[in-house]
């Protein structure tokens, strides 16, 4: 094993030796569970051992938000959920964003979006003060992705002309041209500077870097990070960890902000769970996700069609989908094998779901 790199779970300790009380996490679930937007629900973690696995129940009401979409030719299109520190972000293409603080329960009214900003289908990054957003523009050919990121920062002065300060957009340079407008997977670097993306070219798998302090691209070799979506590092495992698309969980060796495409067919070493996670029955799997709880702690977020329910039925007011939350740990073996804790615990919910395209995500926090 190679020494622990300095990762997101160690970076909130109190400086100086003084103890600070610290806020208790949950769970908070994000789901298209009506017609007209948006559910976010708050779910203890430590309720996930109150029950036994494989019973079905139903999520805690109220929600703690209820998000009504912009009305548009798309239903519920055009919106992106991320968070950073305390705070649950909402992004709506050509509106207003919102911003909840969980810790305040306060829903305030964030900056407007930049204009060639396409809420709803790219990804998006948080670092230690900034979230960075990079969305698709399906229907421009001449500029297919918009990259912007939002921080606080000073703004105008108000009437007084007392300073003020705001969240603010920037736009940040363009990919590559040869960079695909689709991502398959990224991960933060533990620098908590350097986004890394794996996108797909004309059948061709790339991966790309994205300097967050000098703003610069960089392309790194014709291979990909073997997980889909969002990976995370963890310090304990010295890696990043996230789903391998077969229904399995996969951990990968952090690669080099400086590494250049020297051997354009690198293989990334990289192990693989043995016990299936999710997707064990392919027919009914409509989406998985997951969310990192630090010290090698995760939540997988799965939503599958309900037993008994047409595939084209799932959708709409019905109850037609479960959620299944299981929380795992993850640990390597003496032969040095990726193993998941011998203790695993799920939360079962029937829910109504109204998206094919939204993927059900937890945030931790």
């Amino acid at each position: 094993m190679s020494n622990k790199r300095r990762g997101q779970d160690n970076q909130n300790k109190c400086a100086g030796g003084h103890k600070r009380s610290r806020r208790r996490k949950h769970l908070y679930l994000v789901l298209d569970d009506w017609s007209n937007g948006f559910s976010i629900y708050k779910i203890d973690a430590d309720s996930f051992d109150d029950l036994p696995s494989g019973v079905v129940g139903h999520l805690p009401e109220p929600p703690v938000l209820r998000l009504e979409s912009p009305v548009g030719q798309v239903a519920h299109a055009g919106m992106f959920f991320s968070t950073m520190g305390t705070k649950i972000f909402v992004f709506m293409t050509h509106c207003c964003g919102l911003v909840y603080d969980t810790n305040t329960a306060v829903l305030a009214i964030g900056p407007h979006a930049p204009a060639k900003m396409e809420c709803g289908f790219g990804i998006t990054v948080p670092t230690d003060d900034m979230l960075y957003a990079l969305s698709y523009r399906f229907f421009d050919k001449h500029q297919p992705t918009s990259f912007e990121v939002v921080s606080w920062v000073p703004t105008a002065p108000d009437a007084m002309q007392r300073p003020t300060e705001g969240w603010s957009w920037k736009t940040l340079p363009a990919p590559p041209p040869a960079f695909n407008d689709r991502v398959s997977s990224y991960a933060l670097h533990p620098d908590g500077c350097t986004i890394f993306m794996t996108t797909a070219n004309q059948g061709k798998m790339g991966t790309y870097s994205f300097n967050t302090q000098h703003s610069v691209w960089r392309w790194h070799g014709e291979w990909a990070l073997p997980f889909l979506g969002e990976g995370y590092f963890d310090s304990e495992l010295d890696a990043w960890v996230g789903l391998h698309f077969s229904g399995y969980i996969c951990s990968c060796q952090v690669v080099s902000p400086r590494s250049q495409n020297t051997t354009p067919k690198m293989q990334l070493d990289w192990l693989m769970t043995k016990e299936k996670l999710f997707c064990k029955d392919p027919e009914r799997h409509a989406g998985a996700s997951l969310t990192y709880m630090g010290r090698s702690k995760f939540c997988l977020v799965e939503t599958v069609i309900r037993e008994g329910v047409e595939d084209r039925l799932a959708l709409g007011d019905h109850d037609g989908c479960v959620i299944h939350m299981t929380m795992f740990g993850l640990k390597y073996n003496r032969q040095g094998e990726l193993r998941t804790t011998d203790h695993q615990s799920t939360r079962s919910f029937i829910v109504p779901k109204h998206q094919d395209y939204f993927l059900p995500v937890a945030f931790w926090m």
